[in-house]
């Protein structure tokens, strides 16, 4: 066991990064490590890192060369590079960057503590990117950063070969956690006392593809309600089109503990785009099955991603986003402007077009979404609706945020803590994307 060693642990990207890093966090834990939140106190140092995005990688390369002259004032200090970026780089990293010591794939995380200690004892450094497209490595860390929301991954890898995506090369192969290993965790959570759970995949909605047991996401979900109904909220991220069927809507009008917010990217309104960036589904199918979703919950949110400026998109393709958009009346969206990821299908297209275009892009769409989320939650004002409080606000302790079951953020005043409590709250404004109101007994 490790004593009086301390980890700095930094994450980019997703919730299924969060997590990771969360169970990573727990496993060093375990061994005698502390955790710091400043570099120059740790003796090792993790930045858990993420592909999706050219930007995301761009802040961590920005970072790493503060590792040097750490490296200088501590030469015992341990630098590692964990995640998507540690996937698609691999031992890059060490002729690039030599004051790097590990570099562990999304697949490899268990062995972490382990790495670290083989680093510590022949000063060499280490490369883990071998077990891609293993079964799940992380069972039964019950580390927790919070106590009110958990996280919890019962799938990982895509099956679809987007051709802008570079998940499948960092992810791996769709594989699901058996439903025994999921309702064991879920259970644990609520017997602490966890009140909102968030069900983690990069297709979270494909669950049980190849399990023995043949279970469905939607089988899943009437599972987790029967074996943990303390739970009040359970949530999940994110889904393919393809993959949001009939079943999965009924479950979400029927069970009282699933909450009523779907995330679902569908890219483009184009469908000339749609097949250059392999969806598989048309705008049209995708309307389609909004409105089915829309049936079967009413009030329920929808939420979901674009990305303008792909290559070949012409402005006729990205009038047809916009198109979709205002049709589909999403409460939010997530909109970024296509960047080429190495290794991916769409890196032999021509990035045609212009940097100054797809900020253009970006910005028209992001405008006309804003005025669409500010329509959408003005219904809220004047009724009183349940709300997880979360934390006090920032900028004002005297001020509780949370989440509404739709994943819209409130914010209300109030003298008490009011954290970790479910309360109505009377909407009375609308500031940006965020509803402000007044709890009420």
């Amino acid at each position: 066991m490790t004593m009086n060693k301390k980890v700095f642990l930094q994450t980019f990207g997703c919730q299924m990064n969060e997590r990771d890093s969360e169970a990573v966090e727990g496993l060093l834990l375990g061994r005698g490590y502390e955790t710091t939140p400043a570099l120059e106190d740790a003796d090792l140092i993790l930045y858990n890192t993420c592909s999706i995005r050219d930007h995301a990688e761009q802040k961590v390369f920005g970072r790493i060369g503060s590792f040097r002259k750490l490296k200088e004032k501590k030469p015992t200090l341990i630098v590692g590079i964990i995640g998507c970026m540690a996937q698609e780089h691999g031992e890059n990293f060490f002729k690039k960057n030599p004051e790097i010591d590990l570099v562990c794939g999304p697949g490899n995380l268990s062995q972490i503590p382990d790495l670290v200690e083989a680093i510590e004892t022949k000063r060499s450094p280490r490369l883990a990117i071998d077990r891609l497209n293993e079964e799940y490595s992380l069972e039964d860390v019950r580390h927790r950063w919070g106590s009110i929301k958990a996280l919890v991954t019962i799938m990982k890898g895509c099956d679809h070969r987007c051709t802008y995506c570079i998940v499948p090369y960092t992810r791996g192969e769709e594989k699901s956690r058996s439903s025994e290993n999921i309702l064991r965790e879920i259970k644990d959570l609520e017997v602490r006392g966890f009140k909102d759970v968030m069900l983690l995949g990069q297709n979270v909605n494909s669950y049980g593809k190849g399990l023995p047991e043949g279970i469905d996401f939607a089988g899943l979900l009437y599972k987790i309600q029967e074996t943990a109904p303390g739970i009040p909220r359970i949530r999940f991220i994110t889904s393919h089109p393809k993959d949001a069927h009939t079943r999965l809507f009924q479950a979400m009008r029927d069970l009282p503990g699933v909450c009523e917010h779907l995330h679902l990217p569908v890219q483009s309104g184009s469908d000339r785009i749609l097949r250059r960036m392999k969806r598989e589904h048309t705008a049209q199918w995708y309307l389609e099955q909004i409105d089915e979703y829309r049936q079967y919950a009413p009030e329920g949110s929808l939420t979901t991603d674009f990305i303008v400026g792909f290559p070949g998109e012409t402005e006729e393709d990205f009038m047809e986003t916009v198109g979709l958009a205002e049709s589909a009346q999403f409460d939010s969206a997530y909109i970024f402007e296509y960047s080429p990821r190495p290794g991916t299908p769409a890196l032999k297209l021509e990035d045609d077009v212009p940097p100054k275009e797809k900020r253009r892009r970006l910005q028209c769409l992001l405008a006309a979404q804003k005025a669409m989320s500010l329509k959408k939650n003005q219904r809220f004002v004047g009724k009183i609706i349940q709300v997880l409080f979360e934390s006090p606000t920032r900028k004002d302790k005297n001020r509780y945020s949370g989440r509404t079951r739709e994943f819209k953020r409130v914010v209300a005043p109030s003298a008490r803590s009011v954290t970790g409590e479910l309360l109505n709250v009377r909407i009375s404004a609308v500031a940006d994307e965020t509803l402000v109101g007044e709890i009420v007994s």
